[in-house]
């Protein structure tokens, strides 16, 4: 199992944001190997933003990591951390959201030098396991406020990808068991392949769900993900599904019908996208985020 505590709480003095260990969550899964620390650590990050009202509209924000990625430096890893580099909490606090986070530790601090599938979605592969993960989580939050577990069994799903996370959300979206509960996806740099999955997924639910994807790269990048994200917009051009626009920007508001493809740049910015964006478009989670209709606080931004 993980090295470390299963609870950390990672400001003193405050319950959020915090790591706990699930049941539920993608690893151990049984059959994916590797060496000590990649795939077996339980554990996961748990957030509430700082005017959270349960009484009031509010989504469940399910972050999927990229490689190389560690939660916190708190439990270690050498490369990026959700917290300290991509300012994940940071983000989502500021988009004006009311929400509670849940990130779950997907391999930790891996890529193919270490392990051959770093972006293997685990236990998420599995018809419901990723409905069971969000139920576990979410009534772990819901008893530490003493709120009522089951208004957050209701609650929409809004999931998030960066880079290798896209494997996991593909399973998510397909064979999770919520899918009739995700109101949007964002995907950060993430549509590497299984477009066949994001397809049918947007296919379905485009009256009640929006994707917005970044990518980087072109023809001449290989190694990008601009060839399956292009791909996937042409596809949904071409089934003209009613209701269903189709952007190569980013509109001001993400509502459901909103099939949105931008292209920022060169994969050089890859590493640092979830963090600083590209020119114009810094902390873009942030930014994101606050375009998603239904669910503001009604309060301001923490100050920084």
């Amino acid at each position: 199992m993980q090295h470390g505590p299963s609870t950390i709480e990672l400001v003193d003095g405050r319950p959020w944001p915090r790591v706990e260990a699930l049941r539920h969550g993608p690893f151990p899964c049984p059959g994916v190997e590797g060496p000590a620390g990649v795939f077996d650590d339980t554990r996961s990050l748990l957030h509430v933003t700082p005017h959270f009202d349960p009484s009031r509209p509010f989504v469940v924000i399910a972050f999927f990591h990229g490689w190389c990625a560690t939660l916190t430096h708190r439990i270690g890893g050498h490369r990026y951390h959700v917290v300290e580099t991509y300012r994940l909490i940071e983000q989502v606090d500021d988009s004006g959201l009311n929400a509670v986070v849940v990130a779950p530790q997907f391999a930790r601090d891996a890529d193919t030098d270490i392990v051959a599938t770093p972006g293997h979605p685990g236990r998420f592969g599995e018809p419901g396991a990723f409905a069971r993960f969000v139920d576990e989580a979410t009534a772990h939050i819901a008893g530490r406020r003493g709120d009522e577990p089951e208004r957050y069994g209701r609650a929409p799903i809004l999931l998030a990808s960066f880079s290798g996370g896209y494997r996991a959300a593909a399973k998510v979206l397909t064979v999770g068991g919520v899918s009739d509960r995700v109101i949007g996806f964002i995907g950060l740099d993430t549509i590497y392949g299984e477009t066949e999955a994001f397809t049918s997924w947007f296919t379905a639910h485009h009256r009640q769900a929006f994707i917005a994807a970044v990518y980087t790269g072109g023809r001449e990048h290989d190694f990008a993900s601009a060839g399956p994200t292009l791909a996937l917009a042409r596809t949904l051009s071409d089934m003209e599904l009613p209701g269903v626009r189709v952007y190569d920007s980013l509109p001001r508001t993400l509502r459901p019908g909103i099939a949105a493809f931008r292209h920022v740049g060169d994969p050089v910015r890859h590493l640092d996208l979830v963090a600083a964006g590209w020119p114009r478009f810094n902390r873009p989670l942030r930014r994101l985020l606050a375009r998603v209709t239904g669910f503001s606080s009604g309060k301001p931004a923490p100050a920084r």
